[in-house]
């Protein structure tokens, strides 16, 4: 067995282990061959058994990858997996120590001065809209064009399925022309769901096509249903690219999608990145409040994220801050709780209790200030090509020296 498969063994073993543990499995997508895909390989492996096959993938990446940028990637990523396999197993792991080995990234909790410059900018933008206070105008805004339950998932069967293709023909047009290179492209079928804690969620399903679920539990209104539709349509893309490095290459390492890794923060990164991307207006007034709120409803979030799994606090105190500092609804709160926690409703390890902080500081530290740097150097092509043509490039491990030609 060579490195690659050994590799993705692995990770697919890990996804079984995890998926036994908290009903989640860290193999987000897979469409590499059958003989190692999650559903042959075992799911009873001990913690034990599972480091030992990580650092024997360690020694074996060691000794026969020679492309730099591809063994770094493969062993952040097993990095990533060894701390999911110690978290799960019980090992004593601080919050702030799980968020640095999953992602390579530092934890740090927002300072109220921080979120106040942001609140007194969205206080401006909206002196002039109706309300007694803050609080009351942004739920009237929230209110405003709102699409939930039965008329989201009637939604969800015409309108958004046309839409998905408009955005598919935006990357086409804006950005793989851009990069002289084209890929196959199936698809994304669009379906409700209800009783999960995120409110989108794009799962890959090979063969270059996608399906992405909404949760229909949650509110959405036409502004910020168009953030997610896009989020969610960036993630389809850059699998596309994906599934075709590896079948120009055959490179069995990626066909496995890992969730809490590297990888996760430049893929929330270039998600959220995506409007920007492709030069989507945000000269309408109500976008523009939404980019205001938007920060504030990740940054408080974090925070809140911090206060239940790090400082203690109780769900109730979380559910109060989303509500006083992130200007949510109780609904909101209480629905954004489910995905920050330590536990799910069902008493199992929330698998996603970490995640949040990928979202925010994927755009704000890697994929963003990289975007506008080749705008202002004028090498757009070559930033697209190094995103979705290198998939080596998407992780916080590699991100800096993927780009260090610019």
């Amino acid at each position: 067995m060579n490195a690659a498969e050994r590799f993705v063994r692995v990770c697919c073993e890990i996804g079984n282990f995890t998926e036994k543990l908290t009903g989640v499995s860290v193999v987000d997508a897979y469409f590499g061959p059958e003989e190692l895909h999650p559903k042959t390989l075992s799911a009873e492996k001990s913690t034990t058994d599972l480091v030992h096959d990580i650092h024997q993938t360690f020694d074996a990446l060691c000794d026969e990858i020679d492309d730099p940028l591809r063994l770094e990637y493969m062993m952040g990523e097993l990095h990533s997996l060894n701390a999911v396999v110690d978290w799960l197993s019980g090992k004593d792991i601080t919050y702030s120590e799980l968020v640095e080995g999953l992602f390579h990234i530092s934890m740090k909790k927002f300072s109220e001065n921080e979120i106040d410059k942001n609140i007194e900018l969205l206080t401006d933008l909206l002196q002039s809209y109706p309300g007694d206070s803050l609080h009351d105008k942004i739920q009237r805004f929230g209110k405003e064009g709102e699409i939930t339950g039965d008329a989201l998932q009637h939604l969800l069967t015409d309108e958004l399925q046309k839409q998905s293709i408009k955005i598919g023909q935006e990357f086409r047009e804006k950005i793989f022309t851009l990069m002289g290179a084209s890929v196959p492209d199936n698809g994304v079928q669009y379906e409700a769901v209800r009783d999960v804690p995120w409110g989108g969620y794009n799962w890959y399903l090979g063969e270059f096509k996608s399906l992405n679920q909404l949760n229909i539990d949650r509110r959405f209104n036409k502004d910020n249903l168009q953030s997610t539709l896009y989020h969610e349509y960036e993630h389809h893309v850059s699998n596309l690219w994906r599934e075709k490095a590896f079948l120009n290459t055959r490179n069995l390492e990626l066909a496995v999608v890992p969730l809490h890794t590297g990888r996760c923060v430049i893929s929330e990164g270039t998600a959220d990145t995506a409007k920007d991307f492709l030069s989507v207006s945000e000269s309408d007034s109500r976008i523009v409040v939404l980019n205001a709120l938007t920060p504030i409803s990740q940054m408080t979030g974090i925070n809140a994220a911090i206060l239940l799994n790090d400082e203690g606090k109780s769900v109730e105190e979380a559910i109060e801050y989303l509500i006083n500092r992130g200007y949510r609804t109780r609904e909101a709160a209480e629905a954004s709780i489910s995905f920050i926690s330590p536990t799910t409703k069902t008493g199992k390890i929330n698998l996603f209790a970490p995640y949040i902080f990928t979202y925010f500081i994927g755009r704000r530290d890697f994929v963003h200030p990289s975007f506008l740097k080749a705008v202002q150097k004028d090498v757009l092509p070559e930033f697209f090509k190094t995103i979705y043509m290198n998939p080596y490039s998407g992780s916080s491990v590699t991100w800096n020296k993927a780009f260090e030609w610019m």
